[in-house]
């Protein structure tokens, strides 16, 4: 028996010496790389996708956000003084006139053409500062359109966000899925060989076989959320469904944030309050172009233009005679069927209203910030639970793992110590990506998720 294991051992080293050639080197280098790095062969020169570039990427493509630029745009388009009446109208006016009569005109004549041209000019000089509270009304709807586009902009900007964790924990979860799985394999392995020699019942096999298949079942899941999950962050950056890339799975915190200074900040930053402040505006000026209706009106008028008056059907204007006119006019509302008193009166009542919604807004922020915050510190205190669990996890599995190769551990209690590992290593993947949302939440509402560049 010596001697055939000793020639087994010599034609062994002899097989592997006529293999050993450049390519088995390299192979085997790849080998070693994957199961040191931890990276799957497939990745290789795969694009590597950051968070910052995702952003940049949605910021440049994203539909909704082009969208919402545009409407900004829109509404600085409409802050004109032209769009406020601030600004003269000037016509041009003309007009041909044939008159056929069986009675002489003034001028003696019966049949006889009237042609004039003139250009006419009209400004209102004073209103009540109506037209001066409607250009800031004006002023005021643009920065809140523009407010809106970043509103929307900073939505997009955390879901992106959400996304890319999402697809990060994803991946984290497939990789948990596939060591689980590569477990059960090889627990299957040893109870078919422990079979083989009798060593072991087919109860042992068939259980080894279940837990096997079931950790199949749940590896395909894994796969199917990661690729959802890529799906989902491909649509929000406009990139082709089925593109691929890594993502970072490793995340850092901030630890300066504060409660208080990310609530002071929200209500100079916070988007959606500021939307709430300038509908405030609009209102107090929406009360004063309602009062300018008790005042009286000045304008002016002012016209120059041509006029020629020929026998018969001629429209021409040979030396025609010019003339030169001017107006001005004061004009005073002394009752419009108490329009003006019913348009003051709901300005008044909407002013109060918007200062109610101003009230309301600044509770739900404090309330949103709060709970936001809460929930953030929360997930960190979890996730640090979960890493002294993860430590307490793999003690625990590789210490069942060496008695049960031993044959001192039934299958259940292998199986219990399997499950508590990767129920830990799935726990601390969600726990860290949770918080890292929340965090992204929190740097929403202090104003700092988009740059003040991106706000147009």
């Amino acid at each position: 028996m010596q001697i055939f294991e000793t020639m087994t051992m010599k034609t062994n080293e002899t097989h592997v010496r006529k293999m050993w050639n450049p390519v088995a080197v390299v192979l085997l280098s790849l080998l070693v790389l994957t199961g040191v790095c931890g990276v799957p062969v497939e990745s290789w020169g795969r694009e590597k996708l950051s968070l910052d570039k995702a952003v940049s990427e949605a910021l440049e493509r994203n539909p909704d956000i082009l969208i919402a630029r545009g409407e900004a745009r829109q509404s600085s388009n409409n802050v004109n003084i032209g769009n406020a009446g601030l600004l003269p109208r000037v016509d041009l006016v003309g007009s041909v006139n044939y008159q056929d009569r069986d009675e002489a005109a003034q001028n003696g004549l019966t049949e006889y053409t009237s042609s004039a041209a003139s250009l006419q000019a009209s400004y209102t000089l004073f209103d009540g500062f109506g037209n001066i509270y409607t250009f800031k009304k004006l002023k005021s709807e643009g920065r809140k359109g523009r407010l809106q586009a970043r509103n929307t902009i900073e939505n997009i900007i955390l879901s992106v966000s959400e996304a890319y964790y999402n697809l990060a924990d994803a991946i984290e979860q497939v990789a948990v899925a596939e060591e689980s799985l590569a477990i059960s394999d090889d627990r299957l392995k040893r109870a078919r060989l422990r079979s083989e020699y009798g060593q072991a019942n087919a109860l042992e096999v068939l259980s080894a076989s279940v837990d096997a298949n079931a950790d199949s079942v749940s590896w395909k899941q894994a796969v199917l959320g990661r690729e959802n999950a890529r799906r989902s962050l491909n649509l929000l950056l406009d990139r082709p469904v089925k593109s691929e890339y890594d993502v970072e799975t490793e995340v850092l915190f901030d630890k300066s944030l504060n409660e208080d200074e990310i609530l002071e900040a929200a209500k100079k930053s916070y988007s959606s309050y500021l939307i709430t402040l300038e509908a405030v505006k609009q209102a107090e000026y929406g009360v004063a172009i309602a009062r300018s209706d008790f005042f009286p009106q000045l304008g002016v008028e002012a016209s120059y233009g041509y006029s020629k008056t020929l026998e018969g059907f001629n429209a021409g204007m040979n030396d025609p005679s010019g003339s030169l006119a001017a107006a001005l006019t004061l004009s005073y509302n002394i009752f419009n069927g108490f329009q003006s008193s019913i348009k003051s009166q709901n300005a008044r009542i909407e002013l109060r209203n918007k200062k109610l919604l101003e009230q309301k807004t600044v509770a739900e922020l404090e309330k949103q910030v709060a709970d936001t915050w809460q929930s953030y510190r929360n997930s960190l205190d979890i996730l640090e639970f979960q890493k002294k669990n993860l430590e307490s996890a793999e003690l625990n599995f590789r210490r069942s793992k060496e008695l049960f190769v031993l044959g001192q551990l039934t299958t259940t209690t292998f199986r219990e110590a399997q499950r508590n590992l990767i129920d830990a290593r799935k726990s601390i993947a969600s726990a860290a990506y949770d918080a890292k949302i929340l965090e992204q939440r929190l740097q929403r509402f202090a104003g700092r998720l988009v740059g003040e560049e991106n706000d147009q």
